[in-house]
């Protein structure tokens, strides 16, 4: 039945380009499709369960080395001993959630508690939980070989979390384990930190901020399970056309939208806004949600995002005239579509399946239907012409230098025009060098530097914004992947219905906000500039 199951998705789903790289999620997992990575270890490991310090400072538990890591399990994921997942992106403030835990199959059972922590308002080093767990038992639950795309199907080790007294935010868990009374040739506590997160929203909308986070590009790149929407870094990791919010990821968010938010919610305390949060899904699902804010902001990495996602930022925009920052680069530049494979019947769609086909020959497009096939495809939004993503922000992507740990490589934006009134009190003067924001991936207003700016008036579906009704704030020429001289554009514009729009045209906009050795005083000014002139 599983295998006769993913042979029609496998039917539905065929291999695809990627932008970068090429790879197939074919042979290799249909031909192990019946076979578990790993049995199921013993619920519990003899003896009780060890006495934990509350609140005792807990060190990171040494590094194991293995040889090679268990299939399915990325070698990244060899850094903790204690992975897991919640059951959803997002809930209202009060609601309950479960939390799924594993340890990898190399690893024996282990005991301990889960804190749940904030991230952005707390001080950076200072862990103060909002709740601790009671202690349990983690062992290595069942993998398989479609985790990746459908979820492992482990059991809850918390049922029922009850958010009640969590504030609206982001939070992650961190695994505390071991014993505080060690026998000889036994560690002591340790910490698993960011083992899992979800965001916790308002009972309602607050009007103030919202801060959208790229959590679809965050399981974009997850290959944990064996393939993500990029090419593994294993054998039998290859790109596939659907992965799942049910496993095991990296926190991206520490990446890049820590600092946006550290920040944010520092100049929230003294100006005394509120920021909220939400999900790719949470825009995807709610076409109420965007509308009930005076600003919204988009974080650093959020490139892949829903048709239903577009519309609403495109209906707040160009029809509701409300203000709107993306405060990052490379957005909106692959559709997706989601799925809840396990969804009750009736029950709610909490879209834990992310689909990406990223071709043209997406079969959704021979669905019959009102809607013009063209729109629903998993390609780039920019596919075709169809909806250029420069014609909703302004600029679009163009190109990319490798990461390389984030420091070897720093490229300063240059202040293009200093006349506009973010700049006030900044000290920036036209050509002055400003913060080392730029890469690894960037925007500029004409991508594909012909004079089109990826729009074209027979074949596109969004309206195009006057090139003179653009202005560029903050220029750069980084070098790309391919020796390449390119452009890097920060710009402003305003809509016909009134909307201020800011652009970053860089994901490492955030690292200028409250990254130790990037920050800059007339970068920091300029920002809150910005902020408080989208509020007013």
């Amino acid at each position: 039945m599983i295998a006769r199951w993913w042979s029609q998705l496998a039917h539905a789903m065929p291999a695809i380009a990627r932008r970068r790289a090429v790879g197939l999620a074919g042979s290799a997992v249909v031909a192990q499709l019946s076979a578990w990575v790993s049995p199921a270890a013993g619920q519990t490991s003899p003896g009780d369960p060890p006495s934990l310090l509350p609140g005792a400072a807990v060190p990171s538990a040494p590094p194991k080395p293995a040889p090679q890591a268990p299939r399915g399990w990325p070698s990244y994921f060899d850094r903790k001993s204690v992975w897991g997942y919640f059951n959803r992106h997002s809930l209202a403030q009060g609601e309950t959630c479960e939390l799924m835990l594993s340890t990898a199959p190399d690893k024996p059972t282990t005991h301990g508690r889960v804190e749940f922590h904030r991230l952005g308002g707390s001080t950076p080093g200072v862990l103060s939980p909002v709740w601790t767990s009671p202690v349990v038992s983690v062992f290595t639950q069942r993998n398989n070989v479609m985790a990746a795309a459908v979820g492992p199907n482990w059991q809850p080790t918390l049922e029922k979390i009850d958010t009640s007294n969590w504030p609206p935010g982001y939070y992650s868990a961190d695994f505390v384990g071991g014993t505080s009374r060690p026998r000889e040739g036994q560690p002591g506590l340790y910490r698993d930190p960011h083992v899992a997160q979800i965001i916790v929203c308002p009972a309602r909308p607050r009007g103030g901020v919202l801060m959208k986070l790229g959590t679809n590009t965050y399981q974009a790149y997850n290959d944990w399970g064996g393939f993500s929407f990029y090419t593994g870094g294993r054998a039998e990791m290859a790109r596939g056309p659907m992965v799942s919010f049910d496993r095991p990821s990296p926190p991206g968010f520490l990446e890049y939208e820590i600092f946006l938010v550290r920040w944010l919610e520092n100049l929230a305390q003294r100006d005394g806004f509120q920021v909220d949060y939400a999900s790719n899904f949470d825009v995807h699902i709610d076409p109420a949600l965007l509308p009930a804010y005076r600003l919204v902001i988009c974080g650093s990495h959020d490139e892949y995002w829903s048709k239903e996602e577009f519309d609403a930022f495109e209906q707040r925009i160009f029809r509701q005239g409300s203000n709107t920052i993306f405060m990052g680069g490379n957005i909106a530049y692959w559709q997706v579509r989601y799925a809840d494979i396990n969804r009750s019947p009736g029950g709610p769609d909490y879209g834990r399946q992310l689909i990406c086909h990223k071709t043209v020959h997406d079969p959704i497009v021979r669905r019959p239907g009102t809607t013009d096939p063209s729109l629903l495809m998993t390609a780039q939004f920019r596919e075709g012409n169809r909806r250029p993503e420069t014609m909703l922000m302004g600029v679009g992507y163009e190109s990319w230098f490798s990461p390389g740990g984030g420091t070897d490589l720093r490229v300063p934006y240059h202040v293009a025009t200093a006349a506009h009134p973010f700049f006030e009190g900044t000290g920036y003067q036209s050509g002055d060098q400003s913060a080392d924001v730029v890469g690894y991936e960037w925007d500029n207003r004409d991508p594909a530097g012909n004079g089109e700016r990826l729009w074209a008036k027979r074949s596109s579906r969004n309206a195009q914004i006057p090139l003179d009704k653009i202005q560029v704030l903050f220029h750069a020429n980084p070098v790309d992947i391919d020796g390449r001289r390119g452009t890097a554009e920060a710009v402003y514009f305003e809509s016909p219905a009134g909307a201020k729009v800011f652009s970053a045209g860089t994901i490492r906009w955030a690292w200028g906000l409250s990254r130790p050795g990037f920050t800059q005083p007339g970068f920091l000014k300029f920002n809150e500039n910005m902020i408080r002139q989208m509020l007013s």
